[in-house]
């Protein structure tokens, strides 16, 4: 059996079909870590079929959800934006006996498919009763959407990559990339082998690093197929860069820099409210204050420039406008931040020549601390 590979931002449906089929039970178990061959139920869910048509359609996407734990502080991997999904399906009559059940493996990615893109149909089947998965799986490689890396000189970069999983004993796989190789010009200066046998979801996704001096491109190598991704060093002379790391559309982390100008703001919020300072004596101090403010704190905005980028950043643009979580590294710790454009104006070579996107992030917490 094959471990699916799904993205729960979009539409994940299962379709039950047996002849005799009257109403499905739907057992949903959803956990994080070691693969568990028998992991405790999450959810059980009963459909009546309609129209005596012998199916029924669940969609679990929603469900998922929920489960996803973003976690990140500096470090890539075991970011808890990968879980497991094991879902048994067991069709009864009209009588209420149980047919043939049919269950699944999925590893259930935070990511989204697009429109154009379609659904990818996976269909099982165990005697009389099939059932088709219907979602947006995304690439089983490169987890990352443009083909330029901006990097900074010396950067240490981050590729993400699907590992490769196996659980119960090798009987269930899923296939990801077999290696990473950085290159300076034609030679190959380290090669990364991406990790096999995995079977905990929160080494899913394997980040292959580098730190060489001088990359000029990536290369991934799945079997006999190789994606190459170009790099670009970027010279930070005059601003300080400020690396973005955002959950993308692939549902892994991903890192980029805003190399040019950055402005910082603070918008404060307070109530104002009027005392009475007249003493018992009646009279009153001309230092007291007839007006005081409560309730006080205030938000934080940073706005950002990219630097110049080719076409292929319309995509990473994009990606971060719609983007789950994300973090900016400022005073030497990330700090969580949250897109506040709503719409961009993509630029081409052609029509711009050279592209810097500006954008613009609040600080996702109150400057003065009301944790409680």
């Amino acid at each position: 059996m094959a471990i699916e590979k799904i993205n729960i931002n979009s539409p994940v449906y299962l379709k039950v079909e047996n002849s005799n089929l009257a109403s499905c039970k739907l057992t949903i178990a959803i956990y994080s870590g070691a693969f568990n061959a028998s992991p405790t139920t999450t959810y059980e869910l009963i459909k009546n079929e309609v129209g005596n048509n012998n199916y029924v359609i669940f969609e679990i996407g929603e469900l998922i959800k929920d489960y996803i734990a973003y976690s990140f502080s500096g470090t890539f991997g075991s970011n808890g934006v990968n879980v497991w999904v094991q879902t048994t399906a067991t069709p009864f009559n009209s009588s209420g006996t149980a047919q043939d059940a049919i269950s699944s493996i999925m590893l259930a990615f935070d990511g989204v498919g697009y429109f154009e893109e379609g659904f990818d149909i996976t269909q099982t089947t165990n005697s009389a009763t099939t059932q088709n998965l219907t979602r947006h799986k995304g690439s089983v490689k490169t987890l990352i959407s443009n083909s330029t890396i901006f990097r900074e000189t010396q950067e240490v970069i981050y590729i993400p990559v699907l590992a490769n999983l196996s659980v119960n004993s090798g009987s269930d796989t899923l296939s990801g990339a077999t290696t990473v190789n950085f290159k300076n010009g034609g030679s190959t200066v380290s090669t990364v082998t991406v990790p096999t046998g995995v079977s905990n979801s929160n080494n899913a996704i394997a980040y292959a690093t580098s730190t060489t001096a001088t990359l000029t491109s990536v290369d991934i190598v799945t079997g006999g197929s190789t994606e190459t991704i170009t790099i670009e060093e970027q010279d930070c002379n005059k601003f300080t860069n400020l690396p973005l790391v955002f959950v993308n559309k692939s549902g892994a982390l991903q890192k980029v820099n805003f190399f040019l100008k950055s402005t910082e703001s603070v918008n404060v919020q307070r109530e104002e409210f009027k005392t009475n300072t007249l003493t018992t004596g009646a009279t009153y101090s001309i230092n007291a204050h007839q007006y005081k403010n409560r309730n006080i704190n205030s938000r934080e905005t940073i706005v950002l420039n990219t630097g110049y980028v080719n076409d292929s950043y319309n995509q990473v643009i994009e990606e971060i406008l719609f983007t789950k979580r994300c973090w900016l590294f400022k005073d030497n710790q990330y700090l969580p931040v949250i897109p506040q454009d709503k719409s961009v104006q993509f630029k081409t070579s052609l029509n711009d020549r050279v592209a810097n996107y500006t954008m613009t992030f609040n600080f996702a917490f109150d400057k003065i601390n009301t944790i409680r």
